[in-house]
């Protein structure tokens, strides 16, 4: 080939590496570098500055626990009971809908949120809807729990160090609150079924002592079978009466004549004595009483019978009352603080430093994925 011919060739195209090479470093800038400096820019210069305060305590039961149970002993927690269940609640009220309409109406919520003062991005926007207006406390609210411990743990952030530290006592004001609510409710329930069982056994005593009120008003008489032990005592009296005065008659007509004056008057007291033990034995009654002894004596006892039952049922129920107190008392729970919410003298939030790194990393994580799966995609189709 002559020098002519070499110099009329046309130069060579560009290669694909370096085209690759200036679109990864134009993506680059505009994936990872471009957000960075903005989110910087935000964080330094745009973003309110955040306070937190905050408070840490315990659901604790006035009955000291008795050693962890078998499932605790496995997984270390410090107890599987009631306690943790309410800590549980506790947790899922501080970031609750109740907290928040309670908040909203002890508090000016869109005026410590939603100020002018507050970037746009970290203000409340007005006439918010509820369930919104929960997921921003969310992010102004941060709560943990240990179950080893059983500690509770929580911050709240807010653009005024004041308005921190208000917000952090009115939430645990509430969770106070709660807590005392729990252990009463669990107190009532169960108090109640014994306190019912005690009106159940006052009302059966009341009706026993009425019916044998008024067994006694009817018969007329305090105790039915001391009053026939009274009455077969007198006809034994009676029959006594008789055996002597006849006894005496039998021996006096055997020396007297029939009609004798004293053998007559010994026979019309033995007359009397016997129609008197007919009249008695023909059926002993009770004073008052026209009905047969021995039906009233069973009624009597039945009566007797229920009365004393009813006592000891009643005396049960009252011990069984007392005792469901005591053990109700035992088993309240109160809100044990070991942390009480502080005055923040420095803002927390943002973090000027660590969050430009994170989102550089994150940039550049995302863009690396994104540039290997176009990449592969393309080289795919090629």
């Amino acid at each position: 080939m002559t020098e002519n011919e070499e110099k009329k060739t046309p130069p060579a195209a560009p290669r694909p590496l370096a085209k690759r090479r200036r679109r990864l470093k134009l993506s680059f800038v505009l994936c990872v570098l471009l957000p960075a400096l903005l989110g910087a820019l935000y964080l330094w210069f745009g973003a309110s500055e955040r306070y937190v305060s905050g408070a840490g305590f315990a659901v604790r039961s006035m009955k000291a626990g008795g050693g962890t149970d078998l499932l605790g002993s496995f997984t270390g927690l410090a107890g599987t009971g009631s306690t943790t269940s309410d800590a549980y609640i506790v947790l899922k009220y501080l970031e609750s809908r109740d907290l928040i309409d309670r908040l909203r109406a002890d508090v000016d919520f869109e005026a410590i949120y939603g100020g002018k003062q507050i970037d746009p991005l970290s203000r409340v926007r007005p006439n918010l809807d509820v369930e919104k207006l929960l997921d921003y406390w969310g992010r102004r609210i941060k709560t943990s729990f240990d179950p080893t411990s059983g500690i509770i743990t929580f911050e709240v952030q807010a653009f005024d160090a004041e308005n921190a530290q208000h917000v952090a006592e009115l939430a645990l004001t509430y969770c106070r609150e709660l807590v005392n609510g729990l252990s009463e409710r669990a107190r009532a329930d169960a108090v109640s079924y014994a306190e019912e069982e005690v009106v159940r056994a006052e009302k059966r005593r009341l009706d026993a002592l009425r019916q044998l009120r008024d067994f006694r008003n009817r018969t007329e008489a305090l105790d039915p079978a001391a009053s026939a032990s009274a009455q077969i005592g007198l006809l034994a009296g009676l029959e006594a009466q008789w055996l002597e005065v006849t006894a005496r008659a039998d021996a006096l007509g055997q020396s007297v004549d029939a009609d004798a004056p004293s053998l007559s008057a010994l026979r019309r007291q033995a007359e009397a004595l016997e129609k008197r033990i007919e009249e008695k034995g023909g059926g002993i009654h009770v004073t008052g009483s026209d009905e047969e002894l021995t039906g009233l004596l069973a009624e009597y006892e039945e009566l007797q019978v229920e009365n004393e039952f009813a006592r000891k049922a009643y005396a049960m129920a009252l011990a069984s009352l007392e005792t469901a107190r005591i053990e109700a008392g035992r088993r309240q729970r109160y809100l044990a603080v070991f942390g009480e919410p502080a005055l923040p003298e420095h803002p927390l939030y943002p973090r000027k430093v660590l969050h430009p790194i994170l989102l550089v990393l994150v940039s550049c994580g995302l863009w690396g994925v994104g540039a290997l799966m176009v990449y592969a995609v393309r080289d795919h189709l090629t």
